[in-house]
């Protein structure tokens, strides 16, 4: 079907070669199964398959007419109306936006309440009802307590309105890669690095960073005689956001570190109030995010050069859930949200951040080596 199309030296942008793989993808999973169909149409079981008749059918002389006229056909109908219809245009409208960038607009308006965490975040992915579970953290343990998706995640005047606008824009951009990486749908450079900005920002604009980074600034603004003066603390902290540098040390390891979404049946993930756990295992930031009460994103150690198309997945069994709920529990500052229907397992084995990581590597090597 390639070879048909060899012909085309139409110039494609690079944004668009993560579609095209997956197009691909779906093309040959829905011949393969198109074609078995018709090999054990006449009810033949599996189990009497001749593989040396099979070969011979399917790669002499007539097969390899039916492949050469069912190509064809998959070129003129299906790749080659794609490539016309969708990624020709999109190429197009890409590399007319790289040639002239439209420069992003804030739109600066007064908040009162800042939300750390996103309302659509929330409202998208963990309320049920428009409701969510929150839990606090009391003398007596962790208490619930059902919430509006609203009514949780935020502070009175946490940052400027500047700022607000300023992440809201981050917001913007990531909202269809979360949902893409929860669809299993591959992410192009620009949606990858759009998915990291958020992450990295929800590290950054959560109250106990905040207030974690006024307290370790006070004495220097205290020695230059802003001692308790709030408005230069703010401006201090949000200097933060024009250091480069600073930035690429937290998203580099993130973006390029190996990446794997764990899933559960049951909703056993949670949603700690500083969005999820980190560490530094020695090769740079590692991250455990809970996108929704069965889905968690992770970043394992180990590097790559080259993004994989899609992260690698890994079904977990209850387990490995509760375990990482445990983490992600510890990592939270006061509060956390989770489904209605999760409970705290108290005999549920505590392990440290690294020790999970290695866990959920170990069992993707072995679901790896098992697939092969």
């Amino acid at each position: 079907m390639l070879t048909f199309g060899e012909h085309d030296q139409s110039l494609l942008h690079i944004n668009i070669r993560e579609e095209m793989v997956l197009e691909l993808a779906r093309l040959q999973l829905w011949l393969g199964e198109r074609i078995v169909e018709k090999r054990i149409a006449t009810g033949q079981a599996l189990a009497f398959v001749d593989p040396e008749r099979e070969r011979q059918d399917c790669l002499g002389p007539a097969g390899a007419a039916m492949i050469t006229a069912t190509a064809k056909l998959a070129y003129e109908h299906i790749w080659k109306r794609s490539m016309e219809m969708r990624w020709k245009p999109k190429s197009q409208k890409a590399m007319e936006k790289d040639a002239n960038p439209p420069r992003p607009k804030l739109s600066v308006k007064p908040v009162g309440k800042n939300h750390f965490i996103p309302r659509w975040f929330i409202r998208d992915h963990w309320a049920v009802g428009g409701k969510v579970l929150r839990w606090r953290r009391t003398n007596d343990g962790w208490k619930s307590a059902p919430r509006g998706f609203g009514e949780w995640g935020f502070r009175q005047k946490l940052y400027s309105d500047r700022l607000e606008a300023y992440f809201s824009l981050i917001e913007g951009d990531a909202k269809e890669p979360v949902q893409m990486l929860l669809d299993t749908r591959p992410l192009n450079g620009p949606q990858r690095e759009s998915l990291v900005g958020f992450l990295v920002i929800q590290m950054l604009r959560n109250p106990y960073f905040i207030d974690a980074v006024r307290v370790d600034i006070a004495p220097t603004l205290a020695e230059h005689g802003f001692a308790g003066d709030l408005e230069m603390a703010s401006k201090a902290y949000e200097a933060i956001y024009q250091n480069n540098e600073f930035y690429n040390l937290l998203a580099h390891p993130v973006m390029w570190s190996r990446w794997a979404l764990v899933r559960t049946r049951s909703p056993l993930f949670v949603l700690p109030d500083v969005f999820g756990a980190r560490a530094d295992l020695g090769d740079g930031l590692r991250v455990i995010v809970p996108l929704t009460p069965t889905a968690c994103f992770v970043t394992l150690r180990g590097s790559e050069s080259e993004k994989r198309i899609v992260p690698r997945y890994l079904p977990a069994d209850e387990g490995l859930a509760r375990r990482i709920s445990s983490v992600l529990i510890k990592s939270a500052a006061n509060e956390f949200l989770s489904h209605p229907e999760f409970r705290i397992d108290e005999s549920s084995q505590a392990v440290t951040f690294k020790e999970l990581l290695e866990e959920i590597e170990a069992a993707i090597d072995q679901d790896d080596q098992g697939s092969m």
